[in-house]
């Protein structure tokens, strides 16, 4: 299975049009979006191509395809205008790989936290296993002092710390992080 994964849409029409053509030519099988989909927040400028209504059936083409999360400025409003679920808290994703399974958290990355042994513990994380979040729009590959890897694929539209806008691409064999222009930014090796 391969995974297109999005965070921190925020609205943004023209960047969420960028980053879904990549779906088909990477042969992604399912869309990942982890949370703030349509809403920009009140910490955020209004972007440009704000558009939360051609937002929602660019979405929901993919319907049958999305496993997604809450985000914090997502609401239970937002329900209404989408024809897949997204309200909840978190997911898993389970990748299969010949040697072992992979286990990997879904968060909008607001809520948990993982960075100590006993905070890892609590969600019934272990060190080595992966959590892909958004919310700070910082992409990035980041080891934390639990052991837990946290992939952040930053934000389509208003990134942030120097991180270009862009996506991730998820299958058995690692995580790649992408511009908008679908050029490789970092890589997470599985296979090491």
């Amino acid at each position: 299975m391969r995974y297109l994964i999005l965070s921190d849409i925020h609205g943004g029409n023209d960047e969420l049009r960028e980053a879904l053509s990549f779906f088909e030519p990477f042969k992604c099988d399912y869309l990942v979006l982890l949370g703030d989909l349509l809403n920009h927040g009140p910490r955020n400028r209004v972007p440009q191509s704000y558009s939360p209504m051609d937002v929602a059936p660019q979405l929901d083409k993919f319907k049958d395809r999305i496993i997604a999360v809450r985000g914090n400025c997502d609401s239970e409003v937002d329900q209404m205008v989408f024809s897949f679920p997204c309200t909840a808290p978190y997911g898993w994703i389970l990748l299969q790989r010949p040697d072992k399974t992979l286990r990997v958290m879904l968060t909008h990355g607001h809520l948990y936290r993982y960075e100590t042994e006993t905070e890892r513990d609590k969600l019934g994380l272990k060190a080595g296993d992966i959590v892909l979040s958004g919310h700070t729009h910082v992409s990035g590959i980041f080891n934390k002092q639990s052991g837990v890897i946290n992939v952040n694929p930053g934000s389509t539209t208003i990134p942030k710390g120097g991180t270009p806008a862009g996506f991730a691409v998820m299958d058995e064999d690692g995580i790649t992080l992408c511009n908008l222009n679908g050029d490789t930014v970092n890589f997470l090796n599985f296979n090491s």
